[in-house]
């Protein structure tokens, strides 16, 4: 596949871009008409605007270098830009949307420069390497790989659906749990653990959870990654018998729920389930055992993770800076809802029912990714067949606009076989001025020198070649499945297969053609007509070698 310089394919704007400073910073919100860009593609609003056109905007400098992060994208209409994204437009020879996919694909470290913030120069991006498939395969690419995400937006749509379906369920049958209009008996933690003295209990501190104590294997240390993630599975740090036994009023049964006690990660929490390994919380969890037949253990976590009881009792708690835990005695104080333990059951039921729904959501998610990150290595590599992606031309560069298909122009000599020697010869066609190139010309321009050249004639494909070739002057570049196996760099003529295999399947709407194989041995085909320079080349040939797949203009003129 060839590659080209970014800064070759497309046109940089940047010069319209205008410094934040330039304008009030009390005008930019999300109430404005325009959008407006800074580092990152961090999206506000603004009503002002530069740009009046389909713009990719690149960050310039901040976070998304280097952590996958969306550092391209797409704005097209009025928008302001300030001068932390880099600005380009279309110049005829990549569309923008594959350059943005490829953009946010490729591992551009390497271009960003600068020890403390890494910046994108304008010089470094204009030398970012693009493999550069035709315009039309760079459509295709941007149409799969859309497709692909869009699947994968829906799918992230829907998981935040069943969350508010499962919030909704909360409200509809308890209310909120701080205001309690519904008017629940409500209780202190104190009164719902099993054992008031030893069901809470916050992780060890003091060091008795230092790295020097941990072994191979044995009992786990569970730490915040196990609430956050609900993943049981992940094992980093265990201790041994001996150790397990002094902190043994820290341990970990199943049904217990564990939270988060400090960090950005503070609340949240999971229930242990029933084949979790044994062992013990360290210092940055809290752990419960609930009386199940007051509370149950899933409608605790909806309503622990409640936005107005969250804000009410934990949200906002800080120590030195870093978001914690209130001290145990004051967590015994938060106040819980107590509806009827049948009901709270109920909801469980639902709410699990839910998670299983989500769960396999966010498993057909996790393939969605993978899918998407393994399509996107093989079209950008090259190695993937993209002719049965469909095409829209109206999105290349010149769009082509459908006529309604009228009378096929009939071709300046009808030649037959019965009639070789008596026609008359051609005038030579004047050539073109220079050499067209296969990828620069349209689907329908190379339709119409094929519909007036061979009207009812037959062909091959190498009767069709000679003829763009060297009446059209146009450089196809279609070479063998041999010579390609042989030169992978020639994997661009399959624009020259496609074209044909289109107009065979009906799927290119310029030109439909019919394939036949004519047989000269038995003739199998009446009156059958080539041009006069066709005729020419297979009278030198003996009746085996005119024998072949052929091909003609299928429409109402020619075809019953």
């Amino acid at each position: 596949m060839e590659y080209r310089f970014l800064g070759d394919i497309t046109t940089n704007l940047d010069y319209k871009r205008r410094p934040l400073n330039s304008i009030d910073r009390d005008k930019i919100s999300k109430e404005g008409l325009y959008p407006y860009i800074g580092a990152n593609n961090i999206l506000t609003y603004i009503d002002e605007y530069i740009f009046d056109e389909k713009i990719l905007c690149i960050a310039e400098d901040g976070g998304s270098w280097g952590k996958n992060e969306v550092c391209s994208n797409i704005y097209d209409g009025k928008t302001w830009v300030n001068n932390h994204a880099h600005v380009l437009i279309e110049n005829g020879k990549a569309n923008l949307e594959f350059l943005r996919y490829y953009l946010n694909f490729a591992d551009l470290n390497f271009h960003i420069k600068g020890s403390t913030r890494g910046k994108l120069t304008r010089s470094e991006l204009d030398n970012i390497q693009i493999p550069l498939p035709s315009y039309e395969n760079q459509i295709r690419i941007a149409n799969l790989l859309e497709k692909i995400e869009t699947t994968i937006d829906e799918r992230k749509s829907a998981i935040d659906l069943l969350d508010e379906l499962a919030k909704a369920t909360f409200y509809q049958m308890f209310g909120d749990p701080v205001k309690n209009e519904k008017g629940w008996e409500n209780s202190t933690i104190s009164k719902i653990v099993v054992d008031e003295k030893k069901s809470i209990r916050r992780g060890p501190f003091g060091g008795a959870l230092k790295k020097e104590i941990f072994v191979q294997s044995g009992y786990l240390v569970y730490e915040q990654y196990h609430a956050l993630n609900n993943d049981f599975s992940f094992e980093r740090y265990y201790i041994d018998e001996n150790k397990f036994q002094e902190l043994k009023a820290f341990e970990v049964k199943s049904g217990d729920i564990i939270i988060s006690c400090s960090g950005v990660y503070l609340g949240k929490l999971a229930i242990v389930p029933k084949n979790a390994k044994k062992g013990i919380i360290n210092q940055a969890l809290l752990r419960l055992t609930l009386n199940n037949n007051l509370i149950d253990n899933t409608f605790f976590t909806w309503q622990w993770t409640n936005e107005n009881f969250k804000k009410k009792y934990y949200g906002n708690n800080i120590g030195s800076g870093i978001p914690n835990f209130p001290p145990i005695e004051e967590f015994k104080k938060f106040k819980f809802i107590l509806p009827p333990i049948t009901l709270q059951n109920q909801f469980a039921d639902i709410a699990q029912k839910i998670e299983r729904i989500k769960a396999e959501q966010e498993a057909q998610l996790k393939d969605l990714e993978e899918l998407y990150a393994s399509i996107s290595q093989k079209v950008f590599e090259g190695t993937i067949d993209l002719s049965k992606v469909p095409f829209d031309a109206s999105l290349l560069p010149n769009p082509i606009k459908t006529t309604t298909k009228g009378p096929i122009e009939q071709p300046d000599v009808v030649v037959t076989k019965a009639s070789s020697k008596e026609t008359t010869i051609k005038e030579p066609k004047p050539a073109t001025k220079g050499k067209l190139i296969w990828e620069n010309v349209s689907f329908k321009e190379v339709s119409d020198n094929i519909r007036s050249e061979f009207g009812s004639h037959y062909f091959n494909a190498e009767m069709l070649l000679r003829f763009l070739k060297e009446d059209k002057v146009m450089q196809v570049n279609y070479f063998s499945s041999v010579e390609q196996k042989k030169n992978p760099q020639y994997e661009n003529a399959d624009d020259f297969y496609r074209f044909i295999a289109t107009a065979l399947t009906g799927e290119n709407i310029f030109l439909t053609l019919e394939q036949v194989f004519y047989n000269a041995e038995t003739e199998n085909i009446p009156n059958i007509s080539f041009t006069e320079t066709d005729l020419e080349n297979l009278s030198k040939e003996d009746k085996k070698e005119r024998s072949g797949i052929y091909f003609r203009i299928k429409d109402e003129t020619t075809t019953p």
